[in-house]
């Protein structure tokens, strides 16, 4: 049976929805030094801080994350909406980011996966967090994957060249 598409009104409700969460989850972790809101629906979540692409303001954001050893994956669902978050277009203009977990914060360098880094993540994504797999299904899009390595490892490997 295919999954029935998000109508216009569902879109709207989701961004509605989207925002009433995300505002409120940005200011409990902020407001806690990261002891509340780090999870949400049993999946863990930390801040995500970019710079606007347009504005050059720096936006932050709480996200659903999954730890890869010294890197963090991000899923840019964006609630299953058929446009990409407006964080990943700034990811796309301007790699460096700041990411908060819990009370620690982490200056990193994003990258959106190649299709065979995505399918040797996906299947990890989907089971922490099995709704990826269900919204993608009924989105319009692929969703991308997005990688964040340690700001300093990169620094590393430069110096190693």
């Amino acid at each position: 049976m295919t999954p029935q598409k998000f109508t216009r009104w569902h879109e709207m409700l989701l961004k509605f929805l989207k925002w009433l969460i995300t505002s409120g989850n940005t200011w409990l972790i902020r407001i806690s030094g990261g002891r509340l809101g780090n999870s949400f629906l049993g999946t863990p979540v930390l801040l995500l801080t970019t710079i606007g692409r347009k504005s050059g303001e720096p936006r932050t954001l709480p996200i659903y994350y999954m730890e890869d050893g010294e890197r963090v994956v991000l899923v840019a669902s964006n609630a299953g909406t058929s446009s990409d978050p407006a964080w990943l277009h700034n990811i796309r203009a301007n790699p460096a980011v700041t990411v908060r977990i819990r009370n620690e914060e982490r200056k990193m360098s994003a990258h959106v996966a190649a299709a065979e880094e995505k399918s040797a993540l996906w299947p990890r994504l989907t089971r922490m967090f099995p709704k990826w797999q269900m919204m993608e299904d009924r989105s319009q899009r692929v969703f991308p994957v997005v990688v964040l390595t340690p700001a300093e490892a990169l620094v590393r490997e430069e110096s190693d060249l």
